[in-house]
């Protein structure tokens, strides 16, 4: 092991202290035991745990590998024998070497006999399901002083990287969150702010994106540096009343995961329930619910890279307060019409109710734990073997395409480096042409980006690529289709707005590798004025740059970005401008260019409600990789009479009208984390974080907006202005049968109006399927009080997943600017920055905001 890579903190630090009985048990240390009822224990203490346990015993080692979005470190202990611990760096190699498909078939046998089978366990990445975390130093304790013959089986064949917590700021958010209610009428109420940084609960929904720092530092030790074969991502909860949800996964499943991927955790998941069922552990549930086709959370990510991703969601109550169930308290049938009380396929063994608190679910996370070591250990070789034929055929498939070409010229070329760079991160193998090249008739310069599909993680590559078809399974001929777990289509370029050409068939080209993905922008023409493409979205850093230094910028009738700069000084200058953004600068003849809006630094108030609101939180990540100058306003801001004075642009992100209105009401019953609302729980939230922001509130939102100010409403946020402004603009698509489960749909753009400068005349873009506009005008009556900025395409509406009803969309309007007052509304049908994917539309949201502070010449 390299220890520029890691740096290992700590180990066994004398014979005497490795005794087994020098092991502290997790109670002598956190002074109770994990799954004490009302008990929970913070990240210091976890990881004080893990430091004293690596102290005290040979069989760990505890190496940091990152920090968290806040700055605390994140762990990873190996575990095993000491035997193993000590060749550590020879078991990575082969691993890495079977993984990569780089061993001859020869030494593939030889190397899979030697090796030693990698298992991951995280816990804690959902901060609220708080169990999984919990159980982390019950794991380790038994992983360390366990001295069962199955036990030793494991150490000798199986290197466990158990990661105590994923999530380190949320679980001492949520821990600092009840232990500080509790004992009061406000025990059991929910956080009542994202458990991380921009993401909260979508932290599991950034793992092809890689916009998160956790998810970076993780997707690094998976992808690049370890290779596990066996990924274990704990989670809770189940349908009610099942005690923990296992593999096999409900269909649809993704084409792209190869199907030994997928036998294997079929396998791995058998081996589960019989483990159960020696156990007696009854309320086993599989087949139901969580789908094998989307891609992008920790348990699917790996499988497209030919590892076997495992879920599971244990039951949960509130935080760590225990409750006692009846039967009477149980439906009779889950969702799908099995019944709850009877025996099924899907649920062998039904559990008939009792007492359940965090233990429990430990108990039963234990449980799933050791049956997915054991079995490893019992096919260690199988396991290795198996990741080097799936490597092997993803190098060795004859099937198209050959490769994947990315122009050197593109419409924003630092967004395709960043595409490319996310994809690298990943393990992707990208070239790049040292020389002019030819494929399938079409010549392309030297610079231009190669990705050859013929490599270990094809099915990764494929899958991001390629636009999906979600397939419509029906329960009968006349059957509702399933819906997606998640969504339903992701296709990367698509998203990003990256222009790539699939080729099929073999060419010879002058490659090298690709190691870095940053652009030293260019410089053009001869003229004394410096103008920035709009078409990249680097351009807005440039921006923010010049207007940071009070300098003069404003954008022309086309979109060009104007600034009347000096740019004497070595910032400015326009070769290092282009060097730092990464961006490209035309000097023009000011003749040449007539500026029509002069840019103001934006002042903007970002509205955070008090509830986990993730695309908020993305919303809050746009501004910042872009650094737009914003404040969270709250509840209490839309009490004054200084919105104006403060803020020329509100935003709203996507939240109805009525939660944005009035919140959460206190004693207001909330959907049980269980998942059932029959069985809702009464949480009362502090008064503080209660209700919303009132008639009151939103009489003073409209007098902002009419008295000059930019309201941006993002998705079933633009109920709010629709309803209660009104505008002159309704939503089609309740009763239409419109239904877009998340999905990229095309749609078209006016580039005259503003907020499509920079963007291309067609587009793709996110849709959730709630929303697309139509105006209620009647013709020819003042139509400059509302125009569309973008529609929905009339024919041919999905580019990737799955829409039922298009024609209740199509040529619908997707983007609407409309006049109130002195202001504006601007109202997104489309998701403009969905969980920080979707960079191909950031240009709207931010010509949007940027627009809000502008002065029109």
């Amino acid at each position: 092991m390299k220890r520029n890579t890691f740096a290992v903190l700590l180990c066994a630090a004398s014979a005497a202290c490795k005794a087994l009985g020098a092991v502290p048990a997790p109670k002598e240390v956190l002074g109770f035991t994990p799954g004490d009822d009302y008990k929970l224990a913070d990240y210091s203490q976890i990881t004080s745990y893990f430091q004293k346990a690596a102290q005290a015993s040979e069989r760990m080692r505890l190496v940091e590998f990152g920090k968290t979005s806040l700055g605390k470190p994140m762990y990873v202990a190996f575990i095993s024998s000491p035997e193993n611990l000590k060749k550590l760096s020879r078991w990575r190699e082969i691993n890495r070497r079977l993984a990569l498909g780089q061993a001859s078939v020869a030494e593939a046998h030889a190397l899979s006999e030697e090796g030693k089978v990698f298992v991951w366990i995280d816990s804690g990445l959902h901060a609220s399901e708080v169990a999984p975390a919990q159980h982390a130093p019950e794991l380790l304790y038994k992983m360390l002083t366990d001295e069962s013959e199955e036990m030793q089986s494991i150490r000798r064949n199986v290197i466990l990287m158990q990661i105590p917590c994923i999530n380190p700021d949320g679980l001492d958010m949520v821990a600092q969150w009840y232990r500080g209610n509790f004992g009061t009428e406000f025990e059991t109420a929910p956080l009542p702010w994202l458990y991380q940084k921009y993401s909260g609960h979508d932290n599991n929904r950034d793992w092809f994106m890689l916009n998160l720092q956790e998810t970076r530092n993780v997707t690094r030790l998976l992808f690049r540096e370890w290779f596990p074969e066996i990924v274990y991502n704990q989670h809770q909860a189940p349908p009610f009343p099942a005690r923990i949800f296992i593999p096999p996964y409900a269909d649809p499943l993704n084409p792209n995961i190869p199907a030994p991927v997928m036998e294997g955790i079929n396998l791995i998941g058998m081996a589960m329930k019989e483990r159960f069922a020696r156990e007696n552990k009854p309320g086993i549930l599989s087949y139901f619910g969580f789908d094998a086709w989307w891609n992008g959370g920790l348990r699917s990510v790996p499988a497209f890279h030919n590892m076997h991703g495992i879920l599971t969601e244990t039951a949960l109550n509130s935080f760590a307060t225990p409750r006692v169930y009846k039967p009477s308290d149980f439906a009779a049938n889950f969702s799908n019409g099995i019944p709850t009380a009877e025996p099924s396929i899907f649920y062998e063994r039904p559990w008939m109710g009792g007492k359940w608190g965090v233990r429990d679910a430990i108990d039963y996370m234990l449980t799933a734990d050791f049956a997915i070591l054991a079995h490893a250990s019992q096919r260690r070789a199988d396991y290795l073997h198996k990741s080097w034929e799936m490597a092997r055929a993803s190098i060795e498939t004859k099937a198209g395409p050959y490769a994947y070409v990315i122009p050197h010229q593109q419409w924003d070329a630092p967004t395709a480096l960043d595409m490319l760079e996310r994809l690298s991160l990943a393990g992707i193998e990208i070239d790049l042409a040292s020389r002019e090249f030819q494929a399938s008739g079409t010549r392309y310069p030297e610079g231009s980006y190669v990705i050859r599909a013929a490599q270990p993680f094809r099915p990764y590559l494929i899958d991001l690529m390629e636009p999906q078809k979600y397939p419509e399974l029906k329960t009968g001929a006349a059957g509702a289709i399933k819906r997606p777990y998640d969504i339903a289509g992701w296709t990367l370029p698509m998203q990003m707005g990256v222009a790539v050409k699939r080729i099929d068939a073999h060419f010879e080209a002058a490659l090298i590798p690709a190691t870095e993905f940053r652009s030293d922008g260019s410089v053009t023409g001869t003229g004394k004025l410096l103008t920035l493409d709009h078409r990249e979205n680097a351009s807005f850093l440039a921006t923010e740059f010049f207007l940071d230094r009070a300098e003069k910028v404003s954008w022309s009738a086309d979109g060009t970005i104007v600034v009347d700069s000096a740019y004497s000084d070595g910032p400015a200058r326009p070769e290092n401008l282009a060097r730092q953004f990464g961006v490209r600068v035309t000097m023009a003849d000011p003749a040449s260019v007539k500026p029509a809006f002069e840019l103001k630094r934006p002042r903007v108030g970002l509205y955070q409600p008090w509830f986990a609101n993730a695309d908020q939180g993305w919303t809050e990540w746009v501004f910042d990789q872009y650094r737009v100058p914003y404040s969270l306003i709250h509840n209490d801001d839309f009490q004054k009479d200084d919105l104006r004075t403060r803020f020329d642009t509100i935003v709203l992100a996507q939240q109805t009208a009525q939660s944005i209105l009035h919140g959460t009401r206190p004693g207001e019953k909330l959907s049980s984390p269980d998942g059932e609302d029959r069985l809702a729980i009464t949480a009362i939230q502090r008064p503080q974080y209660s209700g919303g922001i009132e008639i009151a509130g939103l009489a003073r939102l409209q007098k902002f907006v009419r008295d000059g100010g930019t309201l941006i409403a993002l998705d079933t946020a633009t109920e709010l202005p629709i309803q209660f402004f009104p505008l002159a603009s309704k939503n089609v698509v309740p009763g239409s049968g419109f239904y877009c489960p998340g999905s990229l749909l095309r749609i078209t753009l006016d580039l005259h109006n503003p907020i499509a400068f920079g963007m291309p005349a067609d587009a793709i873009a996110f849709s959730s399927g709630t929303e697309a506009f139509e105006t209620t005008l009647a013709e020819g009556f003042n139509m400059k009080a509302i125009q569309s900025v973008a529609q929905f395409a009339n024919a041919n509406l999905l580019a990737s997943g799955w829409v039922s009803g298009e024609k209740a969309a199509a040529g619908k309007d997707a983007v609407v600017e409309a006049r109130y007052g002195a202001g504006r509304v601007v109202l997104f049908a489309l998701r403009p920055q969905f969980r920080g994917q979707s960079f191909g539309t950031f240009k709207l949201l931010l010509n949007a905001v940027y627009l809000g502070s502008a002065r029109p010449l």
